[in-house]
């Protein structure tokens, strides 16, 4: 047996195993094919890593309770922060005496103001 024969006998081993390797991985993959199908895969995967991801949201959310609560707050008065305002400016207009004028004194004063020269 000549060199090149030795070698071409060498190359046709390496092939058969690793032809041998992928023909075992593949019927790995279609018996785990025929068990479920790939959409079944997907959900319980997206499924699973949700749930992984609530739990993570639930342990820090616990851990930082606190936080949690300003930004709550801090939320919730930005979105309330017209009404709020109002009412400051109702309350220290009250603290500090000046009453807001009743609709018919602006109008009388409105008036004057376009009557007057």
């Amino acid at each position: 047996m000549t060199a090149l024969e030795r070698q071409l006998a060498d190359d046709r081993a390496v092939r058969d195993s690793a032809r041998a390797v992928f023909d075992a991985r593949m019927d790995e993959v279609r018996r785990a094919l025929g068990e479920r199908s790939i959409p079944l895969r997907t959900a319980d995967e997206a499924k699973s890593r949700a749930m992984s991801a609530a739990e993570e949201g639930m342990a820090v959310a616990e851990e930082s309770k606190w936080i949690l609560v300003g930004t709550a707050l801090a939320i919730l008065a930005w979105l309330l922060r017209r009404p709020l305002i109002n009412s400051a400016r109702t309350a220290g207009s009250r603290l500090f005496g000046t009453e807001p004028a009743s609709p018919w004194e602006r109008l009388r004063d409105w008036i004057k103001s376009k009557v007057t020269p």
